[in-house]
């Protein structure tokens, strides 16, 4: 496993680990823990970009540093 902000352009992943509740509860609602996401950018000192289901949306670098992610399967594309 690896942090979020490690994770190269255009990986698909999935989110394990998010630190607090209320970060969880939000990525929840954003449909970004029940399965695999696309790291669409990594900006350079900056925000790592996350896109699931046409939706992306940008986490602040440290939070992305504390988020653990795993390879999403072969083949786990976004519904």
């Amino acid at each position: 496993m690896v942090a979020l902000s490690e994770v190269p352009s255009d990986e698909r992943v999935e989110l394990v680990d998010v630190p607090d509740d209320e970060c969880r509860a939000r990525l929840l609602r954003l449909g970004l823990l029940d399965g695999s996401v696309e790291c669409r950018r990594r900006i350079r000192n900056g925000p790592v970009v996350v896109r699931r289901r046409g939706t992306e949306v940008a986490l602040g670098r440290s939070l992305a540093r504390e988020i653990t992610v795993e390879r999403a399967p072969r083949g786990d594309a976004p519904r």
